[in-house]
C-alpha cells in the first residue's frame, strides 16, 4: 500500500519542510514497494501452453495418481481405498496390459529406479515396492505423515506430501534434504504428482489446471504451463476430477498428460 503524507507544512520554516519532505521520500522509497518490486525476477514466471499431438483413451474409473513412462511403457498408480492399483498401460492403445490392485490403501504417487518401482500410500505411512518391470511386490518403506506425489533425480526419491515442500529421500526413505518452493513470491501449497526432467519438476498442485515447473535447487516455480484446454477436452464430471498425472517419455521427448477419472490421456509438447 502506498505510504500517503497527510500533514502540511504549515507554520514550519523552510529548512523543517525540506528535511520532512525528504524524510518522507525516503519511507516511500523503502516502505512503498511490494515484495515482487523487491525482486522483480522471482515474479516473472512466463506461461506456456501444451501443444496436442494425439489423445488415448483413459479408463474412466482410474483415479489418477501417478503417471510415468520407461521403455515405451506407460505404469499408472490409480487412488481411492477399495479401487486402488498399480497398472501396466500400451502407449499406442490405452490398454491395460497388467494390473496389481492394492485396494486396502489409498494408493499414491509412483517413482523407478532401477530394478524397483516405488508407490506412495496417502495415509497409511508407508510405501510399496516392486520389482521393475516384474511388479511383483516386495517390501515397504515407512514414513511420517502423507504421501502425494514421488519421482526420482537419478540419485534421489523427490516426494510431495501436499504443502509447500519438497522431499529428498535416499533408497531407504530417511529425509536427507527439504526445499521449499515459491511461486511468485508466495508459497507454493498442495503440491501433488511430480515428474523430473532435466533437472526440473514438472508438479501437478491439487485442484489447479496448471502444471509447475520447478527449479528445485532454487526452490521456485520458474514456469508454468496452463491445461486449461485440457481439461476442457476431458469435460471432468466431478469437481475432484482434476488435472493429474505427469509422465515424461525420453524416447520422443514428449509428456503424457491425464486427469482423475479422466476419459483421454493427452500426448503434448510444451
Amino acid at each position: 500500500m502506498p505510504f500517503r503524507h497527510q500533514k502540511s507544512c504549515a507554520g514550519a520554516s523552510p529548512q523543517a519542510c525540506a528535511w520532512l519532505g525528504a524524510s518522507v521520500s525516503l519511507l516511500i522509497l523503502l516502505c512503498g514497494c511490494t515484495e515482487a518490486e523487491r525482486d522483480p525476477g522471482a515474479a516473472m514466471v512466463p506461461t506456456l501452453q501444451p501443444d496436442i499431438i494425439r489423445t488415448l483413451p483413459h479408463d474412466t474409473t482410474a483415479y489418477t495418481q501417478g503417471l510415468l513412462v520407461e521403455n515405451g511403457v506407460m505404469y499408472e498408480s490409480t487412488g481411492k481405498r477399495g479401487f486402488s492399483s498399480l497398472r501396466a498401460v500400451d502407449l499406442q492403445s490405452g490398454a491395460v496390459l497388467g494390473r496389481h490392485d492394492v485396494p486396502d490403501v489409498f494408493a499414491e504417487g509412483i517413482a523407478v529406479s532401477g530394478n524397483r518401482l516405488v508407490q506412495l500410500t496417502w495415509k497409511s505411512r508407508f510405501a510399496i515396492v516392486y520389482t521393475f518391470p516384474g511388479l511383483e511386490s516386495r517390501r515397504s518403506l515407512s514414513y511420517a505423515g502423507e504421501g502425494w506425489g514421488l519421482t526420482h533425480d537419478g540419485t534421489h526419491y523427490l516426494m510431495s506430501n501436499g504443502t509447500d515442500t519438497l522431499y529428498y529421500r535416499n533408497d531407504e526413505f530417511k529425509i536427507e534434504k527439504k526445499v521449499s518452493v515459491a511461486y511468485k513470491n508466495a508459497v507454493l501449497s498442495s503440491i501433488n504428482e511430480l515428474e523430473y526432467v532435466k533437472g526440473l519438476v514438472y508438479a501437478n498442485v491439487w485442484y489447479s489446471s496448471s502444471i509447475f515447473v520447478i527449479d528445485p535447487g532454487k526452490g521456485a516455480v520458474v514456469e508454468e504451463i496452463d491445461c486449461s484446454e485440457l481439461v476442457d477436452q476431458a469435460a471432468p464430471r466431478a469437481h475432484d476430477h482434476v488435472l493429474n498425472g505427469i509422465a515424461y517419455d525420453a524416447a520422443s521427448g514428449t509428456f503424457y498428460l491425464s486427469g482423475k477419472n479422466w476419459p483421454l490421456v493427452f500426448e503434448v509438447r510444451f
